[in-house]
C-alpha cells in the first residue's frame, strides 16, 4: 500500500464498518416482527428526534453553564427552571385531552412537534444573547414533552404481539441513547469549531427530518378503536389504581434525585474548577446508569412492576448513603450512576403500567399528566440542587455541600419507598389499552 492510498483505504474501511453497523442496528430494530408492525419505523423517527434534542441540549449547556462562571450559571439555570414550570403545569394538561379526542392525529402531532422544534431551533440560533433565548428554549422543551406523550401512545399501537411493553420501550430508549450520543458528539464539535449557533442549525435540520419521517409512519398509529362517543372521560391521576400511582410516585422521586445530582454537582464541580475527567466521570455516570437500566428493563417482566419499582428506589438510596459516608470521587460517580439506573427502571415501570392499565381513549392524557409530574419533580430537584450548592460558600466547603447533595439523594428515594410500602397494589391490571389484539398480552418480556 502506497502512502497516497493509505487514507483512501482507511476511509473505505470506515465506510464498510459504518454500513455493517447500520445493517446490524436495522436488523435488531426489526427483530421480533417490529419491522412488519411499524415499531422499527417509529424507532427510527424517535432516534432522529432524540438526536435533535441532544444537539439543543449541548447548545443550552454551552450557553447557560460552560460559557459563564459558577455564580452566573446559577442565575441562568434558576431562570430556566422557573420558565419551565409554568408551561408544564398548564399547557401539557390542556394538550392531553386533544390527543384523546382526536386519536386520528397522532402522526400529525409527531410531525408538528418535530417541525416546530426545528423552526424554533433555527430561530434560537439568532437570539443566543437575548431574553427570547429562554422563551424559545421553554417552548422547545414543551414540544419535546408533547412529542413524548404522542410517541408513548403510539408504541402501544405498533408493538408486535411477540414483544412485551417493557422490551418495546427499552428498544425505543436504546435508539434514543444511540442517536443522542452520536448527535451530542457532533454538537460539541460544531459548538467548539463553528459556534453554538451552527450546532442549533444542525439540530434544526435533524428535527425537520424527524418531522417528515413521522408522516410516513404506519396508519395504524392513528386508528381509533371502539365506538366513538360524544364525550370522553378524562384520565384523573387521583382515581388511578395503585398499580399506576406507585411507579408514578417512585419515578417522580427519582427524577427529583436526577435533577438534584445533575445541577447540584455540576455547579459545585464547576465552582471548584474540577477537571474535565472528573466532571465527565461523575456526571457521565448518570448516562451509564441509564444504559444499565435499559438493559435490565428489557429482561424484567412488566407484570412485576412492584419489584421493578423497589429496585429502582433501592439502588440510588443505598449508593447515595455510601457516597454520604465515604465521600470519594469514585463512590460519588457510582451514586450518580445508581440514580440514572433507578430513574431508567422507574420510567419503564411507569410506562408499562400506563400502557397496560389505562383505556385507549385516555392514554394521551395519562401520559401527559405523568410527564408533567415528572418534569415538575426534576425541576424541584434541580432547584434544590441550586440551593444546596450555595452552601459551598457558607463555610462547610465543597465536601460539606457535596455531602448535602448525597443526603438528598438518600432521603428522596427513601420517601418514595415508604409510599410504595404503604400503598401496595392490590388491583388486577385493567389492560384496556392493550386489548387491541388478543396476542398483545403474551409478550416475551411479560407484559400485563
Amino acid at each position: 500500500m502506497t502512502e497516497e492510498s493509505a487514507p483512501a483505504e482507511l476511509a473505505k474501511g470506515a465506510v464498510r464498518l459504518t454500513r455493517r453497523f447500520a445493517r446490524k442496528v436495522r436488523t435488531a430494530a426489526e427483530a421480533d416482527g417490529a419491522g412488519r408492525s411499524g415499531l422499527a419505523a417509529l424507532i427510527a423517527t424517535h432516534a432522529l428526534s432524540a438526536a435533535g434534542d441532544a444537539m439543543v441540549a449541548v447548545a443550552l449547556a454551552n450557553s447557560t453553564f460552560f460559557s459563564v462562571d459558577a455564580s452566573a450559571a446559577r442565575g441562568k439555570i434558576a431562570l430556566y427552571l422557573v420558565l419551565t414550570l409554568l408551561p408544564f403545569s398548564l399547557l401539557i394538561p390542556v394538550a392531553a385531552p386533544i390527543l384523546d379526542r382526536f386519536p386520528h392525529g397522532r402522526r400529525n402531532v409527531l410531525a408538528i412537534t418535530g417541525v416546530g422544534r426545528g423552526l424554533l431551533s433555527w430561530t434560537l440560533a439568532g437570539s443566543l444573547a437575548s431574553f427570547g433565548f429562554y422563551v424559545q428554549a421553554m417552548v422547545i422543551l414543551v414540544l419535546q414533552r408533547a412529542y413524548s406523550v404522542a410517541r408513548a401512545a403510539a408504541v402501544v399501537r405498533v408493538r408486535p404481539p411477540s414483544l412485551g411493553l417493557v422490551a418495546a420501550n427499552a428498544r425505543m430508549n436504546v435508539a434514543s441513547l444511540a442517536g443522542s450520543a452520536a448527535a451530542a458528539t457532533v454538537g460539541v464539535g460544531l459548538a467548539k469549531t463553528a459556534g453554538t449557533a451552527w450546532d442549533l442549525r444542525a439540530g434544526a435540520v435533524v428535527y425537520l427530518v424527524a418531522g417528515a419521517t413521522s408522516l410516513r409512519l404506519p396508519s395504524r398509529i392513528d386508528d381509533a378503536e371502539g365506538p366513538r362517543t360524544e364525550k370522553r372521560a378524562r384520565f384523573e391521576m387521583r382515581g388511578a389504581p395503585q398499580a399506576i400511582r406507585r411507579p408514578l410516585v417512585a419515578t417522580i422521586t427519582l427524577r427529583a434525585a436526577t435533577g438534584l445530582t445533575t445541577l447540584g454537582l455540576a455547579i459545585l464541580l464547576k465552582a471548584h474548577h474540577a477537571s474535565l475527567v472528573t466532571l465527565g466521570l461523575v456526571l457521565g455516570a448518570g448516562a451509564a446508569g441509564g444504559l444499565v437500566g435499559t438493559a435490565l428493563a428489557s429482561r424484567l417482566p412488566a407484570h412485576r412492576v412492584a419489584r421493578v419499582t423497589a429496585l429502582a428506589l433501592l439502588a440510588p438510596m443505598v449508593a447515595g448513603a455510601a457516597a454520604l459516608l465515604l465521600g470519594t470521587t469514585f463512590i460519588d460517580a457510582v451514586a450518580v450512576g445508581s440514580v440514572g439506573l433507578g430513574a431508567s427502571l422507574g420510567k419503564y415501570a411507569l410506562d408499562a403500567a400506563i400502557q397496560s392499565h389505562v383505556d385507549a381513549s385516555q392514554i394521551g392524557s395519562a401520559f401527559a399528566k405523568s410527564e408533567t409530574f415528572l418534569q415538575l419533580g426534576w425541576a424541584v430537584g434541580g432547584g434544590l440542587g441550586l440551593v444546596l450548592s450555595l452552601a459551598d460558600s457558607t463555610g462547610i466547603g465543597y465536601g460539606g455541600a457535596t455531602r448535602l447533595v448525597f443526603a438528598g439523594v438518600t432521603a428522596i428515594p427513601l420517601a418514595g419507598l415508604v409510599y410504595a410500602a404503604r400503598h401496595r397494589a392490590t388491583s388486577a391490571p385493567v389492560n384496556t389499552s392493550a386489548r387491541r389484539s388478543s396476542g398483545r398480552n403474551e409478550g416475551t418480556s411479560g407484559t400485563s
